[in-house]
């Protein structure tokens, strides 16, 4: 049995051989070296390429070449302990991971595996090129004694000869030049850094799956990144002795395009951070649990999509006041001890963004704030929507399952919000629902009827009520709060009524006394009634077992 660094030494007497087995060093595997012979001059050729000797899979002994011809034909993914990484939290393994990613970097492409029980100390930063895979199978790489490095970089391959090659990290080089492609983080845990990764032009074919990372300061920095995924990434809190500087968890730097954003949690005082501009991305199921600001956009963010957003204990969950144009899609999203949901445009921003450069659209939907009021800690977490600004454009669906669909107390609307509520009443229920739109010029109606002034009222509450007892053939009364005026009057009607057989909708106008029915089909007859002075619709022939419906819907006096 011969180790490597036995026949490699250059005091060694053993014998050269076309063929020889050896036993690495670092891993105790055995290996097979072959001889080689580089290219040799030739008339046409004066100055061939040499194949670059790295010291481990290509090497030099008595100025013979050998070639471990087990790693460079198997395909496999190169096991770091060959370039001698020990991963056993004590030795440095920054040069020697670094060697391993020069070798395929080299080669033009491959993957590295890591021992998955074992921690790798970087006392300064490896770094990852081009067409490199890292498996790392559940391994953990700690930063240094002081904890204030960066882990991992992105970086390029510079050839000075054929064989003098070297990594450079290319975080301060021109935006789009040496762009990272077909990279990929697997199954990582990074601990006790200051930055845990920092990329750029992190582009096409790259992502991070299943990565953990304990007591960064800042676990993920992103610079001018295109078409990555990011998938089940974990960050959790900094806990250090003396304290350090409050950073966000997940910061998007540059100009980044069309992520995709997977499962990322981040229960830190600041959760995510998106500037410079941000365009197309895509953030599915994220977590922000317990600090000051979940997600903080600025300046130019352009089709942004946030679906399934859990947030608790956050005060400010979605912070769009720095966005200078902005397009947001938020929807089934869960707010929880929240105090500030949502944070509209600031019309009034940093210096020479004034209200004219502003402008936010976009949809919010299907969302839920609960405890709203809540204390926890001390803390009331009001669940304050205030979305009055001036150029705010988002179109908010307000769900409402209880009360006269008023505005919730924990809305505030300006002229110019469009928003609308929906929701559904059971059957034990006394209230039906109204809509609350305001947009763009419409005059809403007071409660009592008469156009007035906007910021009155907003358009009739209704109640409802069953008329009849045979579940066979029974109606339903909806009790508007529109002044019934027999000449004077137009109104328009649209109601949804489900059962458990079935669902109708209920449509059309009403001109002063007279009906006009438009859902043609309907098997119910549509009345309507003067009731005490107020506009009443009733809808009959129903059948359905116990009585039980839910309603939804709008009556909208016109003029």
């Amino acid at each position: 049995m011969i180790l490597t660094n036995e026949f490699f030494s250059p005091t060694s007497t053993i014998p050269d051989q076309a063929i020889i087995e050896l036993i690495d060093e670092f891993t105790f595997e055995p290996y097979i070296y072959v001889q080689y012979i580089p290219p040799a001059p030739t008339s046409t050729n004066p100055s061939p390429i040499q194949p670059f000797v790295d010291g481990i899979v290509r090497r030099k002994r008595n100025n013979i070449y050998y070639l471990n011809k087990t790693v460079h034909d198997s395909g496999e993914p190169v096991d770091v302990g060959i370039f001698g990484a020990k991963g056993d939290g004590e030795t440095d393994d920054t040069e020697s991971i670094n060697n391993a990613v020069l070798y395929l970097s080299a080669v033009g492409k491959g993957a590295l595996k890591f021992n998955g029980s074992k921690t790798y100390l970087i006392n300064q930063t490896i770094y990852i090129t081009s067409n490199i895979i890292f498996y790392c199978n559940g391994a953990t790489f700690s930063g240094n004694a002081a904890r204030d490095n960066t882990i991992m970089e992105t970086a390029y391959l510079e050839t000075v000869s054929d064989q003098v090659k070297r990594l450079l990290p290319n975080l301060n080089i021109k935006y789009g030049t040496h762009v990272i492609v077909s990279s990929q983080i697997k199954d990582a845990n990074f601990v006790s850094c200051g930055t845990g990764l920092h990329f750029v032009n992190f582009c096409h074919g790259c992502s991070l799956e299943n990565i953990t990372f304990s007591d960064c300061i800042s676990a993920i920095k992103f610079d001018n990144c295109f078409y990555t995924v990011l998938k089940n990434i974990i960050a959790t809190h900094v806990s250090r002795e003396i304290p350090v500087p409050d950073e966000y968890c997940y910061q998007f730097l540059g100009q980044n395009n069309a992520l995709l954003l997977e499962r990322m949690t981040a229960t830190r005082n600041l959760g995510f951070l998106f500037t410079n501009g941000t365009t197309a991305t895509t953030i599915i199921s994220p977590t922000t649990e317990g600090g000051n600001t979940g997600m903080k956009f600025e300046q130019d963010c352009l089709g942004i999509t946030i679906n399934g957003l859990y947030a608790e204990y956050i005060k400010d969950v979605i912070d769009l006041s720095d966005v200078r144009t902005g397009n947001f899609e938020i929807s089934n999203c869960y707010f929880n001890f929240t105090d500030r949901p949502l944070i509209g445009p600031d019309l009034f921003g940093p210096p020479n963004n004034g209200k004219e450069d502003r402008e936010v659209t976009g949809s919010w939907s299907n969302n839920s704030i609960v405890n709203i009021n809540g204390v926890y800690k001390g803390y009331t977490y009001r669940g304050l929507m205030d979305v009055s600004q001036e150029r705010n454009y988002i179109k908010y669906e307000l769900p409402t399952y209880e009360g006269d669909g008023s505005l919730p107390s924990n809305w505030i609307v300006g002229d110019f919000t469009n928003i609308t509520s929906y929701g559904h009443v059971k059957a034990s229920d006394s209230k039906a629902i109204g809509n609350i739109k305001r947009q763009f010029g419409v005059i809403p109606v007071t409660r009592s009827g008469n156009v007035g002034d906007g910021k009155e009222g907003i358009i009739p509450d209704c109640t409802h009520e069953v008329m009849g007892a045979d579940p066979s053939n029974f109606g339903i009364k909806i009790k508007t709060k529109i002044k019934f005026q027999e000449y004077m009057m137009f109104a328009k009607y649209n109601i949804y009524i489900g059962t458990y057989s079935y669902g109708r909708w209920f449509y059309g106008d009403i001109f002063g006394k007279n009906l006009s029915s438009k859902d043609v089909g309907n098997t119910q007859i549509t009345s309507i009634e003067n009731e005490n002075g107020l506009l009443v619709i009733t809808i009959t022939g129903f059948n359905e077992p116990n009585l039980n419906y839910f309603i939804q819907g709008n009556v909208q006096l016109i003029v």
